[in-house]
């Protein structure tokens, strides 16, 4: 994500905000599909960004159609550093996960998850 911002011009911050402008969601979308090459599945990526896996479906559709940022994003994923097999699970994005996202819901998550046991019984008696 750095190396892309770098690239652009922008921030990591830029990149993990809901700016819609062509650099940042051109940026966005290559250090996506730097992620995706470089192996980490959809969901994975998806939780990094706090976006939808069918989001970064289309990033890396959309950057696949497009040869120069399609270089840039192999490019980006080629520099990217190995990952010892023994620590990481596979498709996993643990290493660049930043700190205000890693281990909490994202937005969506939290719009979507199932209410607790306590919750349920409440919502019973509101109805």
């Amino acid at each position: 994500m750095v190396a892309a911002a770098e690239a652009f011009g922008t921030t990591p911050e830029v990149l993990l905000g809901a700016d819609l402008t062509r650099t940042a969601s051109d940026a966005r979308a290559v250090a996506m599909t730097a992620a995706r090459i470089h192996g980490h599945s959809l969901p994975a990526i998806a939780r990094h960004f706090d976006r939808d896996h069918t989001t970064v479906l289309h990033a890396t559709r959309r950057i696949e159609k497009t040869p120069p940022l399609r270089d840039l994003a192999a490019k980006i994923a080629a520099d990217l550093p190995k990952q010892p097999s023994s620590s990481i699970g596979a498709g996993d994005a643990i290493e660049y996960v930043p700190e205000r996202g890693h281990g909490a819901l994202g937005v969506r998550e939290q719009e979507r998850a199932i209410p607790g046991a306590s919750e349920r019984a409440q919502l019973r008696e509101a109805r």
